[in-house]
């Protein structure tokens, strides 16, 4: 807690995805915003009017902040398309250029309005770093910007070429700001080296973590009453580097050697729709009853049903080496069996690696063995661990992510 000796300070955050926004990647702003106050900042937040957001969800609750200001904007590739098609040309730098239209003047009065001591802004939209940056040479504050997901993606050769205004957006980014935050020590090195000329200094690692209030929220578990091994994935899957076909070729395996069948495993994906390829190669691997492709739910609805689960499955292939995703921490939390689908040189799997309930595997055969372990150890107790969370999980919690940023952010005031 600040003492009260300290004069609270003031933070202006920028960040397109806020609540009732219903994302994967609201709940890194959502609680630096709501525990900021623990540590002496108030914050004011410049974000985009509700409309903006293809899914919201009310349920989820909203930090207690200074200010909140919503700004107009469009998604272009919903509000500019036609008949579903859009031009690429008009999502460049991103599908929500123009919030930058309207935010940038509201941010200068924000500024003066409210006189902030410090500009955080996060990424993987362009914009809100674009409006960051226009406010810095505005207001000579300093400024942090966030990194929650690098998508570094942008410099492997086999991924889909990123705009010129996108990298140009990112120079800027990196040149004025006081300090770029990642979320994993991958990240953060590949940003050195494509920077080699600012300071290692200048490049710091605040990661992800799981919100224990969250978990406290949650209503007690109903005793289950499906005796299937379940294996969930949580949240939404694409194409390129999220791939489950090695997992549907070891199961198609472990069906061949009797281990499971659709009475006895189930494989569940949360949120995640399946596509034709998918369902192709099911039928053709005899596994199609195995699989379950059920709708998206609540935030909090969704942190239930993974402590419901037998095994909580990730996939982060090599496109993603350095990021790990935001879910991965409410896994941990969760106390269940872990299955990643990643490679051992990935930030994922080097966060992984020391926990005993939790394994790794890439390829077909070691999917399949992994698989093998865990459904021997189905009558394993619910929790790795009974009461009090240990202090090596807590330590991955949100509120130690952000008496980290705290420091940081007093680091670059001093």
């Amino acid at each position: 807690m600040a003492t009260e000796l300290q004069a609270r300070k003031r933070l202006l955050m920028i960040a397109l995805d806020f609540p009732p926004c219903q994302s994967a990647g609201v709940q890194r702003t959502y609680k630096f915003a709501e525990y900021l106050r623990d540590f002496g900042w108030d914050v004011v937040v410049l974000t985009v009017k509700e409309s903006v957001y293809q899914q919201t969800d009310a349920a989820a609750g909203c930090p207690q902040v200074l200010h909140v200001e919503r700004c107009a904007a469009l998604d272009a590739a919903r509000d500019l398309s036609w008949r579903g098609k859009y031009l690429g040309f008009s999502c460049v730098p991103d599908r929500w250029w123009s919030w930058a239209l309207t935010a940038i003047p509201a941010g200068k009065r924000l500024i003066q309005q409210f006189k902030p001591d410090l500009i955080w802004s996060t990424y993987p939209v362009s914009t809100a770093h674009y409006i960051a940056y226009r406010l810095q040479r505005y207001s000579g504050l300093p400024w942090i910007a966030d990194y929650r997901d690098p998508l570094q993606s942008r410099y492997d050769a086999s991924a889909r070429r990123y705009s010129g205004i996108a990298k140009w957006i990112e120079q800027q980014t990196i040149r004025y700001c006081q300090q770029a935050v990642f979320t994993t020590d991958n990240a953060a090195r590949l940003y050195h080296r494509l920077y080699a000329n600012e300071p290692l200094s200048k490049f710091t690692v605040i990661e992800n973590g799981f919100d224990e209030v969250n978990f406290q929220r949650l209503p007690k578990r109903p005793e289950r009453t499906d005796q299937r091994f379940v294996l969930l994935h949580s949240g939404a899957l694409y194409g390129q580097g999220r791939d489950p076909s090695d997992l549907y070729h070891a199961m198609a395996v472990l069906q061949d050697e009797g281990l499971i069948n659709a009475d006895n495993f189930a494989l569940h994906f949360r949120g995640f729709g399946g596509t034709a390829e998918q369902e192709a190669l099911l039928q053709q691997l005899g596994i199609r009853d195995l699989v379950h492709f059920l709708p998206g739910i609540p935030y909090l609805d969704s942190l239930a049903e993974m402590q419901q689960a037998n095994s909580l499955l990730l996939i982060q292939g090599q496109l993603f080496n350095n990021q790990i995703p935001s879910k991965l921490y409410d896994y941990i939390r969760s106390g269940r069996l872990i299955l990643a689908l990643t490679p051992n040189k990935g930030s994922t799997y080097q966060t992984l690696q020391p926990l005993a309930h939790c394994h790794c595997a890439d390829g077909v055969t070691a999917v399949a063995g992994a698989l093998r372990q865990q459904l021997a150890s189905v009558h394993a107790p619910v929790e790795p661990w009974a009461g009090e969370v240990p202090a090596n999980i807590a330590a991955y919690s949100r509120y130690e992510r952000t008496r980290q940023l705290a420091q940081l952010m007093q680091q670059v005031l001093s």
